[in-house]
């Protein structure tokens, strides 16, 4: 079963863009805005997975002039938010398996094959995350507050002599050493939380944290994983979190917990389709 997408000029060349698959339940929130509001959400349903989709005009996304859109902020942060809401308010009806930003089909023809060929591997997906959550949890650490701590436990510290100029430059040595132990000390306690979160989860994923953008930045982060959870969990879970966080934090190591999330980090790989037309064609990976 399929729904008409309508919404483009007659001019444009049609496409169709995928936000997600979900299960049947999802079918009566189908509807209102996709990344435009002239561009209704519609769907493919086939087999019992629905395919939440809208049409799109391709040539915005993989013509001459997809490259400049793709850079400009203003053209890329609505359609992106539309993109990010429409999947979060299929979320409260059904499990999804999003697609990221940017994944098109040539017609509503193509979507159902590409949809036949992955339809064993995207069921098992929805029935796996069903009554289960994506939740964010990043690490920050405040450098300062972590050096001034190790070298307050270095017991060299605390054996400095009481001779001005001596003090100072066994001091200054000792903060030099505390400075190189950080990366170090902040490796080993990464680790350590990570083990005892993951005991709470059902799956986890460990991202790269993402470079500071700024050097003078207070809070660098070191930390970055995914966690799925059942949903009867998730608050024993920001409770631990919590209690974890609070065990590092006068040494300068931060948690921050953030969710649901789609689960993009569990998502199965379905590869790259020839049915995909577009070149911005993205599946989860």
């Amino acid at each position: 079963m399929s729904q008409e997408l309508t919404g483009l000029p007659d001019s444009a060349a049609a496409g169709v863009y995928l936000f997600c698959f979900a299960c049947p339940a999802v079918l009566p929130a189908i509807g209102g805005p996709g990344l435009e509001d002239t561009r209704a959400v519609s769907c493919e349903v086939a087999g019992g997975v629905v395919a939440v989709v809208a049409p799109v005009n391709v040539e915005e996304y993989s013509g001459p002039a997809s490259e400049a859109n793709l850079r400009d902020l203003a053209w890329m942060a609505p359609r992106a938010f539309h993109h990010e809401t429409v999947i979060e308010r299929v979320m409260r009806s059904s499990p999804v398996l999003p697609a990221r930003f940017g994944a098109i089909f040539a017609s509503q023809e193509s979507m159902a094959r590409f949809l036949a060929r992955h339809h064993l591997a995207i069921t098992r997906f929805l029935e796996s995350i069903t009554g289960k959550e994506e939740w964010a949890v990043k690490g920050f650490l405040e450098r300062s507050k972590a050096e001034k701590r190790l070298l307050e436990a270095d017991d060299r510290f605390l054996k400095l002599p009481s001779s001005p100029g001596i003090r100072y430059m066994q001091l200054q040595r000792l903060r030099a050493e505390a400075g190189r132990a950080v990366a170090s000390w902040a490796g080993t306690v990464v680790q350590a939380i990570g083990k005892e979160l993951e005991r709470e989860a059902a799956d986890v994923r460990t991202m790269k944290p993402r470079a500071p953008d700024a050097p003078e930045k207070m809070f660098e982060e070191i930390a970055n994983w995914a966690f799925l959870l059942r949903r009867e969990t998730v608050e024993h879970f920001r409770e631990r979190v919590e209690q974890v966080g609070a065990r590092y934090r006068e040494w300068g190591v931060h948690l921050e917990v953030s969710g649901p999330w789609p689960p993009y980090n569990f998502c199965p790989s379905l590869g790259d389709d020839e049915e995909s037309d577009s070149s911005r064609s993205e599946m989860p990976d």
